[in-house]
């Protein structure tokens, strides 16, 4: 009886210790370079979730593909094209750190980023606490997409992604 009760209690103050985060007011942004053209696109519909336990964070991030938008909705619909957005709707995010580095100002976050139906692991440079702001650069031909081109020439294979994760704390 007094295992059960230990075993009890134990779990109980595991499910108490876990810490719950969700996105609010978060950015992803894509830069597009050409030999004539620098495009910007930006989506400010990411949801996501980071749970903390046992000092480590787990989390995820998905954002819609057709969310991202430049000034031109002729050129986003023709991005939604090319990343056939109908079979893969969703670009996400997902990985794990310590849960120490979230009392850090700058750190190292790995995600596996899923685009194009194709996973693929990019590092980023994290600054802020609550606000995490970092870069990676995404290579379009490791996911498998077709670069588009103007003039015969091909916009370039490296897409800087930049992005700022607000995370609230859930109450438990």
């Amino acid at each position: 009886m007094k295992k059960i009760i230990l075993v009890s209690l134990l779990l109980v103050s595991e499910m108490v210790m876990a810490r719950n985060f969700q996105l609010e007011k978060s950015t992803a942004e894509y830069t597009v370079k050409h030999l004539v053209k620098t495009v910007k696109g930006t989506s400010a519909e990411l949801k996501g979730k980071l749970v903390c336990e046992k000092e480590e964070c787990d989390f995820l991030i998905a954002a819609p593909v057709k969310s991202f938008i430049s000034s031109d909705s002729n050129r986003d619909l023709n991005m939604q094209t090319i990343m056939e957005s109908t079979q893969f709707p969703l670009v996400t995010a997902k990985g794990k750190f310590p849960e120490k580095n979230l009392l850090l100002k700058k750190w190292t976050l790995k995600a596996l980023v899923s685009l194009h139906g194709i996973e693929k692991e990019y590092t980023a440079e994290i600054s802020g606490l609550e606000k995490f702001k970092g870069e990676f650069v995404l290579k379009l031909e490791e996911h498998k997409i077709e670069r588009p081109s103007l003039f015969t020439v091909k916009i370039e294979n490296e897409v800087p992604m930049n992005f700022e994760l607000n995370w609230k704390e859930l109450k438990n």
